[in-house]
């Protein structure tokens, strides 16, 4: 009997017991709930402020029915993560941060670049672009050679990328360990980001955000490519070195982000390239106002083809490899599709009694004119068609019986164009996108913005299963035996990639590249008519549909070829019979101001690290500042590209070896043959504005 009522006691106090730590459990919860709902209407008061769409997005949002947020011991806020199925954190999850915060600043995830080979860059062409590259490569391979590399994250780095907010605990403590010039920050579930609103002040964070002067990037649940995407495109707005200089956090696992992670291993490369450099870019001014004079016939995007003409098939031709066995069939259907040729492409075509009907070409080098008039006869040309972009070498134009021009984007020289345009007609001539880096997206890009629906691909291969087999051997690149008369140009480390049918595929920077901007192009007319067709045995392209030869069906149309091709020539192209001239747009004292007070912001003292970045980012965003001037927009892109490539050097010397003081005297080193160049870069605008290209084709046979 007396262990009976020992039990009874035993169990009671146990009740006792339950029902305070419930009654505890309660008070917490309620006691969280009250600052957890003050800490949410200020959140999104601040985010109302700073990121307006944020704001908009969460001010009604609901969660998933199995959003749990819990309150640990402490008071603190924990979350069922949704993959596990157990709590995010522990139940001291400022303690778990702190640590997690402090490991990782003692092992860090750094991007970093290797700029060893700049100094080696051959100076073919006589560029000063490449001079003051090998200059400043130079002081790069000294630091290297003469400092220790740097593993450590500075109290000021120029960008910190985020992956991961969960509840927000780890975000100010990385504030207070090192300040970003650019901060990126990704949570894939929007969940978590809508629970961090409760448990995080973010009205401090980004209060201080703002006073540090950072630009911040918060992107909620965005795909993988989504995330990719933002630090790419970001990367070609404002600098590689905004993602080249990068310290990386990883709050907590999660497929997304790990994928994220592996696609920006992969194709790191892609950031550093594209961007132009000064001669480029004055050679795109002298072109375009050469160009401009010849009164050419301009597409006009707004022309809407009709139907039979839209649906009418279009054959676009590279001149990769596996263009050889798909020429007997685009010569069998001759008549019932338009024949589009890129570049050496007509070579091939023309080789097997084939005339394209369009020729498009996009080597803006005089390079160009010399190779279309040895390898195509006067009577060739004059029965085929030509489309280049506005950059072209201008007498290129006159070598065909009839030209199109269309405009390229990002460049000065179409800005300038658009600038005359405008103020002559109060009208904004559109851009066609993803024209580059291949002749290939040149014409891809051509007949998509042209409303064509109807489109195949052959040749664009992007790549080569034979390394001795790089183009079709049917053009001129391979003597009547079929061996090379000219070396396969690499751009970078070869690498596989997945084959159009399957197979596996070699390819390189530059030419996956090219694939990589017809996916971009592919996607920006989704919704729209357009269907393409890969028939390429090369690199697999997202968005165009694998397609054999033999597999073709091609129906009878209800105009001709003749009739579909006149339309276009006659309709989508329309003379702009300028008036004025664009030379009066030029501005050089205007030039000559934006190069000054760049020097200027960068010849403050610098005695450290964070001094030498404070220049740095602050006259990169003086120069930023003018993209958002239109009358000065093309000033901009003169300098762009060449900023880009030096800056990304510049700061990846500066993070990439030594300590914050014995840096900088390489640092400075380098630095000065940056302020050199902006100091002539004044007096080669004036001397270079109207120099066309005298880049000659020279045939180099390989051995």
């Amino acid at each position: 009997m007396r262990c009976t009522v020992d039990s009874l006691e035993q169990n009671l106090r146990d009740v006792e017991n339950k029902l305070e730590k419930l009654q505890d459990k309660i008070a917490l919860e309620e006691a969280f709930a009250k600052k957890a709902n003050v800490r949410y209407e200020q959140n999104l008061r601040a985010f109302e402020k700073y990121f307006p769409d944020i704001y908009q997005r969460f001010i009604a949002y609901n969660p998933k029915q199995d959003f749990q947020l819990d309150v640990n011991p402490d008071g603190t806020a924990n979350i069922i993560d949704y993959d596990t199925k157990v709590p995010m954190y522990s139940q001291t999850p400022i303690e778990q941060v702190e640590a997690q915060v402090k490991e990782t600043l003692a092992k860090p995830e750094l991007s970093r670049v290797d700029f060893s080979s700049v100094e080696f860059i051959e100076d073919t062409a006589d560029f000063l672009h490449v001079r003051v590259m090998n200059k400043v490569g130079k002081a790069f391979n000294k630091a290297k050679a003469e400092l220790e590399e740097n593993l450590l994250v500075d109290k000021t780095i120029p960008s910190k990328v985020i992956f991961g907010i969960g509840l927000g605990y780890h975000l100010q403590p990385l504030l207070e360990a090192t300040k970003a010039c650019y901060i990126t920050i990704f949570e894939p579930n929007e969940d978590y980001f809508f629970a961090s609103l409760f448990s995080f002040d973010w009205a401090k964070y980004l209060k201080q955000v703002d006073d540090d002067g950072s630009y911040l990037y918060i992107g909620i649940g965005d795909s993988e490519e989504d995330m990719y995407q933002t630090l790419y495109q970001r990367a070609k707005s404002i600098g590689a070195f905004s993602i080249s200089n990068s310290f990386f956090y990883l709050h907590y696992k999660s497929q997304s982000v790990a994928n994220l992670v592996s696609k920006i291993k992969e194709n790191f490369h892609q950031f550093f390239m594209g961007w132009g450099f000064v001669d480029d870019a004055l050679m795109s001014v002298a072109h375009s106002i050469g160009v401009a004079e010849k009164n050419p016939n301009m597409l006009d995007q707004a022309v809407k083809l009709p139907k039979p003409v839209e649906q009418f098939p279009i054959f676009i031709v590279a001149n990769g490899p596996s263009l050889d066995k798909d020429i007997e069939f685009i010569k069998s259907h001759i008549d019932k599709v338009i024949v589009v040729a890129c570049n050496s492409a007509s070579t091939a075509l023309l080789t097997q009694g084939i005339c394209p009907d369009f020729h498009v070409a996009l080597e803006r080098t005089k390079e160009t004119y010399d190779l279309l008039e040895a390898v195509i006869s006067e009577e060739e040309r004059q029965k085929i068609n030509l489309l280049v972009l506005n950059v072209m070498y201008p007498d290129v134009l006159d070598l065909f019986g009839w030209s199109g021009v269309a405009l390229k984007g990002s460049e000065p020289g179409t800005v300038l164009f658009q600038l005359g345009v405008f103020l002559e007609s109060k009208t904004l001539m559109p851009t066609i996108g993803y024209s580059n880096p291949l002749v290939g997206n040149t014409a891809l890009s051509f007949f998509a913005h042209l409303g064509f629906s109807d489109i195949y691909l052959f040749g664009v291969d992007n790549g080569y299963v034979d390394e001795a087999h790089h183009h079709s051997k049917a053009s001129f690149y391979y003597d009547e035996e079929g061996n090379s008369k000219l070396d396969s140009i690499k751009m970078g480390a070869e690498f596989e990639v997945e084959g159009n049918f399957g197979q596996t595929v070699i390819t390189e920077p530059f030419l996956y590249t090219g694939k990589e901007q017809m996916d971009r192009l592919i996607s920006s007319f989704a919704g729209t008519n357009l269907q393409c067709y890969n028939c390429s045995d090369g690199a697999k392209i997202e968005g165009a549909t694998p397609l054999r030869s033999s597999e073709i069906i091609l129906g009878s149309s209800a105009t001709s070829k003749e009739q579909a091709i006149n339309f276009v020539k006659e309709n989508a192209f329309k003379k702009l019979n300028l008036q004025g001239s664009l030379e009066d747009l030029l501005s050089f004292d205007i030039f000559e101001q934006i190069c000054n007070t760049m020097i200027e912001i960068l010849e403050q003292p610098i005695n450290n690290r964070g001094d030498a970045l404070k220049n740095v980012i602050e006259h990169l965003r003086y120069l930023m500042s003018f993209k958002a001037e239109e009358r000065y927009l093309h000033l901009y892109l003169i300098l762009e590209g060449e900023t880009l490539y030096i800056n990304s050097v510049l700061l990846s010397l500066l993070f990439n070896f030594g300590d914050e003081k014995n840096i900088i005297p390489y640092f400075k080193e380098a630095l000065a043959h940056w302020i050199d160049f902006l100091k002539i870069a004044p007096e080669q605008y004036r001397e270079r504005w109207n120099v066309l290209s005298d880049h000659d084709f020279v045939f180099t046979e390989s051995k």
